[in-house]
C-alpha cells in the first residue's frame, strides 16, 4: 500500500491509470493512502475500464478510484473541463446544509442570480448528478459551476416552500477578482455605528491587496469612491468569505490584520507641501471573519490564521472541511488533468478540519435577512464587532 507496493504490475495497466497510479504513489501526501488498500482500488478501476462502454463510465471508473483516498482535493478533471485561464462562472456557491446541501453564496451579475437563487435554497442536483447526504470534492462542490465561458451547467433546486425547479446556467468570464472586492465594499449602519463590510469569493492575490488598499488608508478609500461615503469613520470591519473558493495563500492578509505591516519606507510630498509616510501604519480595527458551510480550502485556513493570532472572532458555519492544504494539477495523456493533495494541514495544537470543518466561535445559520436587517451572519457579526469597541 504504500508508494513503491505494486509497482511491478504497473506498466500493464492502461496508460492513464497507469499515470494516476504512478502520481498518487509518488507525490500524495500520506506514503500510506490514509490507510486505503491502493493496491486493490488500482486493480478494481483497471477492470471496470476494460469493461467500460463510453467516457462517461471510464470518469465514473476514476472517481471510485481516487475516492478511496478519502481527499476533498484529489480527483480528477475529464478532458477540456477547464480553460488554462480566463474560466467563466455561474456565480453559485453551494455547501452542506442539514441532509443536503444549498446555496450559500450568489454572485452578483452572473446566471444563478439571474435564475433567481437565494441563500438557503435546496440543491439537489448538478449536472445530472444528485446531491443529498454523501459529501463531494471540492470539485464538484466549486469547480462544477466554473468552466470554458459560453458552456453551461444544470442544476436543479428549490426556494424554501414551493416545487423543485431546474435551471441551465451560463457561464460568462469572471471579473477580476480585486475589483468584485470593491463593488462588495459598503459601510454598514447600526446604532449609531459604522462598520465596513467587504466580501472575498476567493483568495487571489489582487483580491487580498485590495482588502488591504481598503483599510490601509481608510481616508483615500472615502475620498476617492463616493459610494464608500463614512468609510473613513468605521469602527469595525466584517470580513466576507462565505463560500469563498479559496486559492492564494492568505498569509500576508493574516499578517496585514495583525498589524505587522511595513511603514514609513519613503516619504511623499504633495501640491500641498505636506510630506507623508508610505506606506502608512495601518490602523487598526476590531475584524471579524464571516464563514459559512461553502468556505473551502484557504478560506478555511485563514479562519484557522484568526484563532491562531487572535484577529478577531470567526462568525458564521461550520466550514467545508477541505483544508486539505491544497492541489497540484497534473496534466494527463488523455487532455484530463489529475489534481492531488501533496501536503496536509494541521493547526498548531494538531487538528485537521480536513473532512470535519472548522468549527466557527459564533454558531449561526447562515439564513437570509428581512425587514431591512442584513443576512443572520452578517447581522451576528456586526454584534460580534460591537462587543470589541
Amino acid at each position: 500500500m504504500g508508494a513503491d507496493s505494486g509497482g511491478a504490475q504497473q506498466t500493464t495497466l492502461p496508460p492513464v491509470l497507469y499515470e494516476i497510479d504512478r502520481h498518487v504513489r509518488q507525490e500524495f501526501w500520506d506514503p500510506k493512502m490514509k490507510g486505503a488498500d491502493w493496491d486493490a482500488a488500482v486493480k478494481r478501476a483497471a477492470g471496470e475500464l476494460s469493461a467500460a462502454k463510453d467516457a462517461a463510465e471510464r470518469d465514473a471508473a476514476y472517481d471510485r478510484l481516487l475516492a478511496v483516498l478519502d481527499d476533498s482535493h484529489s480527483f480528477r478533471l475529464p478532458p477540456g473541463r477547464l480553460p488554462e485561464r480566463a474560466w467563466g462562472t455561474a456565480g453559485l456557491r453551494i455547501g452542506r446544509d442539514g441532509d443536503g446541501y444549498a446555496v450559500k453564496g450568489v454572485m452578483p451579475g452572473y446566471a444563478a442570480e439571474a435564475a433567481g437563487m437565494k441563500t438557503g435554497d435546496r440543491v439537489l442536483a448538478v449536472a445530472g448528478r444528485t446531491y443529498g447526504k454523501e459529501r463531494v470534492s471540492f470539485r464538484d462542490l466549486y469547480l462544477v459551476f466554473e468552466g470554458r465561458a459560453g458552456r453551461d451547467v444544470e442544476v436543479v433546486w428549490q426556494p424554501a416552500g414551493q416545487a423543485a425547479r431546474t435551471s441551465r446556467l451560463g457561464l460568462k468570464l469572471e471579473e477580476p477578482a480585486d475589483s468584485l472586492v470593491w463593488k462588495s465594499a459598503r459601510v454598514v449602519k447600526r446604532d449609531g455605528h459604522a462598520y465596513g463590510y467587504a466580501r472575498l469569493w476567493g483568495m487571489r492575490t489582487e483580491s487580498v491587496l485590495a482588502i488591504v488598499d481598503l483599510l490601509l488608508d481608510r481616508t483615500e478609500a472615502a475620498r476617492a469612491r463616493p459610494e464608500l461615503s463614512g468609510w473613513d469613520a468605521i469602527e469595525g470591519f466584517l470580513l466576507d468569505v462565505r463560500g469563498s473558493s479559496g486559492g492564494y495563500d492568505p498569509n500576508i492578509l493574516a499578517t496585514f490584520l495583525r498589524g505587522d505591516w511595513s511603514s514609513g519606507d519613503y516619504l511623499e510630498i504633495g501640491r500641498d507641501g505636506q510630506r507623508r509616510l508610505v506606506p502608512p501604519a495601518y490602523p487598526k480595527l476590531p475584524v471579524a471573519l464571516l464563514v459559512n458551510s461553502g468556505t473551502a480550502s484557504q478560506g478555511e485556513l485563514l479562519a484557522m490564521r484568526f484563532r491562531a493570532h487572535r484577529i478577531g472572532p470567526v462568525v458564521g458555519e461550520e466550514t467545508a472541511g477541505m483544508a486539505s492544504g491544497g492541489a497540484a494539477s497534473v496534466a494527463l495523456s488523455d487532455g484530463s488533468s489529475l489534481w492531488l493533495s501533496r501536503r496536509a494541514v494541521e493547526d498548531r495544537e494538531g487538528r485537521s478540519y480536513e473532512g470535519r470543518g472548522f468549527a466557527p466561535d459564533v454558531l449561526v445559520p447562515d439564513r437570509p435577512g428581512g425587514d431591512g436587517r442584513e443576512d443572520a451572519i452578517v447581522e451576528a457579526g456586526i454584534k460580534a464587532l460591537a462587543g470589541l469597541r
